[in-house]
């Protein structure tokens, strides 16, 4: 039997662009279509970036949003979920998840402890965003070492750019059948002369999930996905003041959120509530812009945070860990003009850090991190290409406090000294095919947990240790001792080549990737048991990551469109072996029928199984899944109105997702059917 690689996925091109946002497509004029990525630092467009971007808008964002970002994500080029459920499911980009995958909002940190466990999950929600952006490969010349692998941004308007003449309110309720749940937003803006307004927010309830009867290990078996429910409230207010050199705006957000960690199926006769974590954030935003109408300066930007998060994991009603994370940022950019065409960008940016843990199943240390870098990027056409280039220099400290071993107790302080840089370009074929290609240099420095985890993870239901230990374990003892030489940054030098443009009806793009990286830092199982928990360990290796990511979408006839995409990673071990929780690849395809007022769409993705694992991880079986969605234009006397539906699962096939920590325990939600309705006045 043939199996797939990474230039026969590059070839069969399968799976459902239409599932996707924000990639080339023909428009009226049969140009490439201009969308403009905030996170691209001197706000390019999708057709100008050197690396590849996905932008999720408009009604597909509406069709794709989900409980969570990594859930509403999951169907762009090169990005999966590593499904901790279906409200803890963060964002996997070619391979890398976790710390490598920067989340931010509007261009700045959620503040949230997403990165330091699976778990948790992202404050950032895709229900009142305006656009979700996806650059895919390292970002940390902008974003830091927490970009190594990518960025994720959420744009809304939290703090309004514009006075738009014109109030605008949009709600939206929506109700899915899996879980019964039970979303309304709102999103309003408005403005009084130069001063803008916005509000929004949203509440979002759902029972514990529905999903293919299973089995657990111990014979139980299970229609519903055990304490998968959720409960969210969140409400943001901002407002700015607008003129011709620019605006300044503040914004406040509160997060008040309950959900249930996913258990296997259970005795029945077990009453255990399960374990479940209650979160709390408010942040702070403010943001100013400055256009100062000068020969060399084309803008300066101020963005400053700060965000007060907690949460707690509780366990049969009583809190076992608790989380808090105090947090301020301040970012600060200008973009000028050179002679002869050049542009660019240069900036600070600095993050401080208050982190703790407490109670008796905490495992990680309290730490305080400090961060402070400069960056630069450039970028200068000439003719037919676009090149660019860029370096940040980052100064991270850890400072650890009590950190606990066989030894004692004692703190600990870890600088890091990192540099990143790379280059690229975007040369113009003919009119409309693009080649592009980017090299990178990255660094990253550990987080707290990969450096300092020692104690039972309840949300993981595991024993994790951190780089900076020797472990030794024999006849079942196991000795855990502090040694910080073991703790190394991360270096990544990434090579991203692409080929992108249309032919007559037909839009096309096709990535290849190829990321070394040295003293890679991955959560390992070792294969024997401390305290009746199974120990994992974060270790260090050099590691290669190579795969291939590619799109079709043809224009069939004026209403009629078939989208195809396919994407895989391979992830190994300089030394070798595999790297766990890697994604396999997948293929599929959409079609899409639209008339008047109507949109359709009919898509299938094959996920194929996952047998090239690491030690002590077991495979995982292939599965496909089948989609049809829905959506209707009206209005009614003032109102724009779309009704919306979308079929997930039809033939309710029970899927395990490999990323996943708990693979065996959470499969993906059964035969599930949203409906839902937004207002525009």
């Amino acid at each position: 039997m043939l199996k797939p690689s990474i230039l026969t996925t590059a070839v069969l091109l399968a799976l459902p662009q239409g599932l996707w946002a924000g990639e080339l497509v023909l428009d009226d004029d049969a140009r490439l279509e201009r969308i403009e990525v905030r996170a691209s630092g001197l706000r390019r467009d999708v057709v100008e970036m050197a690396g590849p971007v996905s932008v999720l808008s408009g009604d597909d964002l509406v069709r794709r949003t989900e409980a969570s970002i990594g859930e509403t994500l999951k169907f762009e080029p090169g990005v999966h979920g590593n499904y901790f459920g279906p409200v803890a499911s963060s964002p996997v980009i070619r391979g890398l998840d976790g710390p490598r995958v920067q989340v931010i909002h509007n261009g700045m940190s959620t503040g949230d402890v997403s990165r330091e466990g699976p778990d948790h999950t992202i404050t950032a929600d895709a229900i009142t965003a305006q656009q979700i952006e996806v650059l895919r490969g390292p970002a940390t010349l902008l974003y830091g070492s927490g970009a190594i692998g990518g960025v994720i941004n959420v744009v809304d308007n939290r703090i309004p750019r514009t006075a738009q003449p014109q109030a605008e309110t949009v709600l939206q309720g929506r109700l899915n059948s899996a879980a019964a749940e039970r979303s309304l937003a709102f999103a309003h803006d408005s403005a009084a002369e130069t001063l803008a307004f916005h509000a929004d927010g949203y509440y979002r309830k759902g029972n514990d999930y529905r999903v293919p009867e299973y089995q657990s290990e111990d014979g139980f078996r299970s229609k519903r996905l055990d304490n998968s429910w959720s409960d969210h409230q969140v409400l943001n207010l901002g407002s700015s003041k607008v003129a011709d050199w620019g605006f300044v705006g503040i914004s406040y957000g509160y997060i008040s959120s309950e959900y249930g960690l996913p258990e296997g199926p259970q005795d029945p006769l077990d009453d255990d509530e399960g374990e479940l974590i209650k979160l709390n954030q408010q942040r702070l935003a403010l943001a100013a812009e400055y256009q100062p109408q000068h020969a060399s300066w084309e803008l300066v930007t101020v963005d400053v945070a700060f965000t007060d998060y907690d949460h707690a994991e509780y366990d049969e009603g009583e809190a076992e860990t608790e989380f808090t994370s105090k947090q301020w940022e301040l970012r600060l950019t200008g973009t000028y003009l050179l002679g002869d065409g050049w542009r660019g960008i240069v900036g600070y940016h600095g993050t401080k850090r208050d982190y703790e843990a407490l109670g008796e199943e905490a495992f990680t240390p309290n730490t305080d991190t400090d961060s402070h870098a400069l960056f630069l990027l450039q970028e200068k056409s000439f003719g037919d290409l676009k090149f660019e280039f860029g370096s940040r220099y980052e100064r991270l400290t850890q400072k650890a406090t009590a950190v606990e071993d066989a030894i004692g107790v004692r703190d600990i302080r870890d600088p890091f000294n990192l540099f990143s840089w790379s280059v690229g370009a975007v040369y113009q074929l003919t009119g409309h095919h693009q080649v592009t290609a980017a090299f990178s240099q990255a660094q990253r420095a550990p987080g707290a947990n990969e450096l300092y985890a020692n104690g039972i993870h309840v949300g993981t239901r595991s024993y994790e240790i951190g780089t900076a230990y020797q472990v030794s374990h024999s006849d079942g003892q196991t000795e855990i001792l502090s040694d910080a030489s073991l703790s190394k940054a991360e270096r990544a030098n990434n090579v991203d080549l692409g080929l992108r443009g249309q032919l007559e009806q037909v839009s096309y793009q096709l990535n290849l990737f190829y990321n070394q990286i040295d003293d890679f830092a991955y959560l390992s199982n070792l294969g024997f048991e401390i305290a009746g928990f199974d120990a994992y360990q974060y270790r260090q290796d050099d590691a290669r990551l190579h795969g291939a990511e590619a799109s079709v979408r043809w224009q069939l006839a004026p209403d009629h469109q078939l989208s195809l995409m396919g994407d895989l990673v391979r992830a190994r071990l300089k030394d070798g072996g595999n790297l766990p929780r890697i994604p396999p690849f997948r293929l599929g395809a959409e079609y899409q029928f639209t008339a008047d007022q109507w949109t359709a769409q009919l898509g299938v993705m094959h996920h194929g199984r996952q047998n090239k694992v690491a030690d002590n991880e077991t495979a995982t079986d292939s599965y496909t899944l089948v989609e049809a969605a829905l959506n209707y234009h009206f209005s009614w006397q003032q109102w724009e109105l779309m009704a919306f539906a979308k079929a997930q699962n039809l033939s309710n096939q029970l899927a395990f997702v490999h990323s996943s920590f708990i693979k065996e325990d959470a499969p993906l939600a059964g035969r599930n059917l949203t409906v839902g309705l937004q207002l525009r006045f």
